[in-house]
Formats: C-alpha cells, structure tokens, sequence
C-alpha cells in the first residue's frame, strides 16, 4: 500500500513548482500517493491542519514553525527548506486611511489571518524594529481578501502579505503601500506531522517527494522565459512584476537541508519580539531522520 502524502501550501508564485512536479509526474514517478491542499489562510491554516491530522505536510513560514515549535506545538517537526531567500513584507493601509508612513502605525489595530501566523508574528518584529512598547490590538480575518476589506471598511488599520503578492491591490487602489519589513531568516520550510516520521517506509516516502520538489524548483529557476509566463497564466500577475519577483527570490539547493544559523536567527529574533519566552535547543525543531542541520 502506497503512502499518501498531503502537502499544504499557499496560492502564490512561490508555489509553482508544486504544480510542475505534478503536471509534469515527478510525484508519480516517487511512488507516492501526493494530495495538494490549498491553504489561504497561510502558515495558522496549514499548523491548525497538522494539528487535526489533515496535513501531512506544510510548506509555511519559517518564523511561524519555530515559533509554535518555541510555543509547545509537539505535533510536526521541520525537516526541510523551500525558498531560502528571505521574505518581503508589504504594510499596507486602506485606500483612504490616514495612515501613509509606518511610523504612525504604533498601539493600533493590525489585520491577521490567524494567530501564530507570518501576518501576526510580524507585527511583533515590527514592533521591536520600531522600538514601540505599547502592544497592537488583533483582529483575526482568516483570509488575505478579508484583510484588504477590513482596512478599507476601517475595522483594521494595517496588515502585512507578502510584497508581490499585494502589489496588484497597491496598483489597482485598492490598498495603499506605505513600506515594507524584511526579516533575517528563509522565507519557507517544510513541516511534517509526527505520524509521517515515526516508519523508515514514510521517511523515506517524504524524502523522495522533498526529491521530487527540489527537481521541479531547478527546472522552475532554469527555465527563466517559461516560468516566467506559467506564473503570469496562472495568477495573472503583470509580466514585469513577476520579472521582478524572479530576480528577489531562491529556493533551497537542497530541500532537506536546513541552516542551523538561520534557525538561530530566527529563534533571538523572536525571542527579542517577545513572541517566545524561551528558546529550544535546535535540534528540537527538526527531525533528522530527514533534514540535514547545516
């Protein structure tokens, strides 16, 4: 009997070699049963289903996976790295907030999909960047659509998604751009539910998927003009924006390895943020079973 394995995933650029890897049977090929599920809500969605057991496997934020790890969240382990390069926030306000520079963003109310997600744990690196004391006021909105709404129809002030991803709204007016924020660490690591990692057979499962991912992320980075407009096809992003996006972003050369360093980062970063009390020793956030500390 095949083992499945069921992959969250955000519905964005950065997701494309998913779609390649099964499109073109690099799945098939590992003998593996792979499910692709859509998750919206981002990185809150995709640990809530590890946690149910409706995930295998999520492809979500780094900061996010440390930090529920950090928090108690027993039920996944990190065993791999997607996008190594770093993740660009967008701030953006309503249309015709009163906002229009970040310094004015302090003690106000901040639109996330969920908590312990990228758009709420952000908001607390904003924070100690800014060196503001007073804590923001959260208002949970699921989705990146509701978010935009709730800046507009002022029961939020602000949220934070990725750049690219926003500058559609930004251009059309929909929302306004009024800076960005850069954490020091990757933008994307794989999680696995405890219950994926306990047999060889599954082990080796998954690390033949991370395989197949990892062919289809090279062929996505090599084939430059072609990739370029799958992305443009699929989620009908302007040409030049996703030109752009190409230049800013890297995936791992490895998707089982894993940067001690970038996990150390991440983990005084969010201990400075005060969004964990107390730091694990690293080897508690992966499996090495499957990923490789590097």
């Amino acid at each position: 009997m095949s083992t499945t394995i069921r992959i969250g995933y955000v519905p964005e650029h950065f997701s494309t070699p998913l779609y390649i890897a099964r499109d073109k049977g690099y799945f098939k090929e590992t003998g593996v049963n792979v499910e692709l599920v859509l998750c919206p809500g981002g990185t809150g969605e995709m640990t809530s289903k590890l946690q149910d057991k409706s995930l295998d496997l999520a492809i979500a934020l780094t900061e996010g996976l440390v930090a529920g790890i950090s928090k108690g969240q027993d039920f996944y382990k990190i065993v791999g790295t997607f996008v190594d390069a770093p993740l660009c926030w967008a701030l953006s306000t309503g249309k015709s907030s009163r906002h229009t520079k970040i310094e004015s963003l302090s003690k106000t109310n901040v639109a996330i999909s969920r908590y312990g997600s990228g758009s709420h744990i952000m908001a607390f690196v904003l924070a100690e960047q800014q060196g503001w004391t007073e804590p923001f006021d959260f208002t949970v909105l699921n989705n990146f659509k509701a978010m935009r709404d709730g800046v507009n129809d002022s029961s939020c002030d602000f949220f934070m998604w990725e750049t690219f991803t926003t500058k559609p709204y930004h251009d059309a007016g929909e929302v306004k751009r009024i800076g960005e924020i850069t954490p020091p660490w990757p933008a994307f690591m794989f999680a696995a539910h405890r219950d994926l990692l306990l047999q060889g057979h599954q082990r080796e499962a998954l690390t033949a998927v991370l395989e197949a991912i990892g062919r289809a992320s090279k062929e996505f980075m090599e084939d430059r003009d072609a990739s370029v407009q799958l992305v443009v096809k699929m989620l009908e992003y302007p040409e030049q924006d996703v030109r752009r996006w190409f230049e800013t972003v890297h995936y791992a050369p490895d998707h089982r390895a894993v940067s001690r360093e970038a996990l150390e980062v991440t983990l005084k970063t969010l201990m400075k943020a005060d969004v964990i009390t107390t730091a694990p020793d690293i080897q508690t956030l992966i499996d090495d079973r499957v990923a490789k500390l590097v």
